[in-house]
């Protein structure tokens, strides 16, 4: 149901992956329901955010929809505000309702990162040419000594130790966020078959340095929902991000590399590898 309601929309968004909605559902007190050939979704963060609904995907009255979801927030007592709004649906939601809402865009923080897969693959070109030069020490490094193998049930647990290490490293095993995160990847990991995701893991002398996954979103996208490396070993990162997209991503298009969440590290990281676009996702609320 998620998605055929999702697959009248091609949004590279990544809120619209049902992995994505899966594996946060406990975060973000997900609640998702189906209605006139729409799907649904209202979120409660439990960081202290507010309260919220996902513009509505599917096929039919969207005019009707979008009233029902106001008046479910009256019912609820809460302010009716709609999240991660895409570009097109802007138009959609002002065809049926004009002038109803205000869109704003006031932070760049949840924006996602969507990269050309074929550049990901080959970090072909100039602006890229440091990433190749990190691939190939690396490679030159630790020749014979690195592996990558997919992500199976056998080494799963392998990962999510990794994980645990990567947050005791990073000093942030306490953080709320992180356990958050923590909390999503278990869920993820638990399901990794029937979510129908993709991960690898790199190794360096038989440990793990570095793991990924995520999955095909669209028929265009694939999304990337976690990666981790250790950071004191130079080209970690670079390299599970080539051989992962080498091996899972030559029948796509897009890569989305999800958000950066205001994270200035991150967001270099993110910058670095110049996406070919950014999906903007815009906040509407009712004007008056």
């Amino acid at each position: 149901m998620v998605e055929h309601c999702g697959s009248h929309y091609n949004y590279h968004l990544c809120e619209r992956c049902f992995v994505d909605l899966f594996m946060w559902r406990s975060h973000y007190n997900t609640q998702i329901c189906f209605k006139d050939g729409f799907m649904l979704v209202k979120m409660s963060p439990l960081d202290g955010g507010h309260d919220c609904y996902l513009a509505p995907v599917g096929q039919g009255d969207l005019g009707a929809v979008l009233d029902a979801l106001e008046q479910d927030a009256a019912e609820r007592g809460l302010p009716f505000v709609i999240v991660s709004v895409a570009e097109p649906m802007i138009e959609r939601i002002e065809a049926v309702r004009p002038g109803k809402f205000t869109f704003s865009h006031d932070s760049e923080d949840g924006d996602d990162y969507i990269y050309l897969a074929e550049k990901l693959r080959t970090l072909s070109g100039k602006k890229l040419q440091s990433k190749r030069n990190l691939v190939n020490r690396f490679k030159t490094a630790y020749e014979g000594h690195w592996s990558y193998e997919d992500m199976t049930r056998e080494n799963i647990k392998d990962a999510f130790a990794f994980h645990v290490h990567w947050c005791n490293l990073n000093g942030c095993a306490r953080e709320r966020d992180f356990e958050g995160e923590t909390c999503a990847i278990v869920q993820a990991l638990h399901n990794f078959d029937y979510l129908n995701l993709r991960g690898g893991l790199l190794r360096l002398d038989g440990e793990v340095i570095a793991f990924t996954f995520g999955c095909k979103a669209t028929p265009d996208m694939f999304v990337v929902q976690i990666e981790k490396a250790d950071h004191t070993i130079q080209g970690a990162y670079q390299m599970i991000n080539q051989q992962f997209v080498q091996r899972n991503c030559n029948d796509v298009e897009y890569v989305n590399r999800e958000e950066d969440l205001g994270l200035e590290g991150l967001r270099k990281a993110k910058k670095s590898y110049y996406p070919a676009m950014r999906g903007v996702k815009y906040v509407a609320t009712p004007k008056g």
